[in-house]
C-alpha cells in the first residue's frame, strides 16, 4: 500500500492540519496521521502502518502555502531530506522561536502543537490519543 487510493482528498486534510499549526509549533508527521481516520476500505491495523509515511509524502509534494517546515519526525527532529532542505527548515522553526538542543532535537513536551477536540471533530478528524502526547518509539506506538 504505497499511497491512499484517493490521495488527493487525504493529503488535503494533511494540508488543512498543517496550516494550522501555529508559528513556534510542530507536529510530528505521525501525530498527523493519527487524527486522520483510515480511508475508506483501508483495514486499521493496516493504515497504522503506513499512515505516517503518507504524511511524509504528502509533505514532499505540498504546496507553497502550506507551513511545511512544522512537521518533523517522532524523535522530535528533522527528517533528512535531499539538498538544503533540512537545513532550511531548522532556519525557518527557529525564526519562529522553536529550540534545537545539542543532538538537534525539539522538545516536543513544549513545541507539540495538540489542536483541541472541537477543532478536530468539526473537521471529521479524531481526538489527539493519549500515547501521542509523549513521544514513543515505532513499535510501543503501534501496540
Amino acid at each position: 500500500m504505497s499511497n491512499p487510493a484517493n490521495s488527493s482528498a487525504y493529503n488535503t486534510r494533511i494540508y488543512e492540519i498543517v496550516q494550522a499549526i501555529p508559528q513556534g509549533k510542530v507536529m510530528t508527521y505521525g501525530g498527523i496521521a493519527a487524527l486522520i481516520p483510515p480511508p475508506v476500505g483501508v483495514e486499521r491495523l493496516s493504515y497504522v502502518r503506513v499512515r505516517a509515511r503518507w504524511v511524509g509524502y504528502a509533505m514532499a509534494a505540498c504546496r507553497d502555502d502550506v507551513p511545511w517546515h512544522r512537521v518533523i519526525n517522532a524523535q522530535g527532529r528533522i527528517s533528512q531530506r535531499p539538498g538544503h532542505g533540512a537545513h532550511i527548515q531548522r532556519l525557518l522553526l527557529e525564526q519562529e522561536g522553536v529550540v534545537f538542543d545539542r543532538q538537534g532535537r525539539v522538545d516536543l513536551k513544549i513545541c507539540r502543537w495538540e489542536p483541541t477536540t472541537d477543532w478536530l471533530l468539526a473537521r471529521g478528524l479524531l481526538p489527539v490519543p493519549a500515547d501521542e502526547s509523549s513521544p514513543k518509539s515505532s513499535h510501543q506506538r503501534l501496540l
